[in-house]
């Protein structure tokens, strides 16, 4: 049997691809804002100590918020990749029930010939 659905077949393709992609931004993206937020925390505490105030208070800040930042990232880039994964699972999907559909027409209008 041919394969149709050429067009729609790669665009499942290209979703998936994004979906990857994505995963792997949220992934980098989510490190990073850790990182930099741990290196701002300990400037903030750097600067801290110079002027005489409270210690290991802007690590523990930067910390905190990095990896609360870093969450939040996650999340809404973790539902993004899934989200396009799916979209190009579910075009592959309708293309087999459209054949499933199509092969069953077929073996029907064959019986019924008979």
């Amino acid at each position: 049997m041919e394969k149709r659905f050429q067009i729609l077949r790669s665009f499942g393709v290209i979703y998936k691809i994004l979906g990857g992609i994505a995963g792997v931004i949220t992934i980098i993206s989510a490190l990073g804002v850790c990182l930099m937020s741990v290196i701002s925390g300990a400037a903030l505490d750097e600067a801290m100590r110079y002027y005489g105030s409270d210690p290991f208070g802007g690590m523990i800040s930067g910390l905190v918020g990095g990896l609360i930042l870093s969450l939040g990232i996650i999340i809404y880039g973790g539902f993004l990749a899934v989200t396009l994964y799916a979209i190009g699972e579910l075009v592959f999907l309708l293309i087999a029930m459209e054949e499933n559909t199509r092969t069953t027409a077929l073996l029907l209008q064959r019986q019924a010939a008979q």
